[in-house]
């Protein structure tokens, strides 16, 4: 994943509601734990971002 995606990537889980943001948080997820094979650098990036994104808004949350 290029610096590019992964910055597109991040602007796209900004703009996603809560909800969608879990959605894709528990599909990459998923992806990522197959035993049947390791899961592509790209796919772990994705997991990663998904989840500073729900960690991010988790702590905006928590402030009020």
């Amino acid at each position: 994943m290029t610096q590019q995606q992964l910055e597109e990537h991040r602007a796209k889980l900004a703009a996603m509601k809560d909800w969608e943001v879990e959605h894709d948080y528990q599909a990459s997820h998923n992806a990522c734990r197959s035993i049947f094979h390791l899961p592509s650098p790209s796919m772990v990036q994705q997991f990663v971002q998904a989840w500073k994104e729900l960690r991010r808004r988790r702590k905006k949350f928590l402030k009020f």
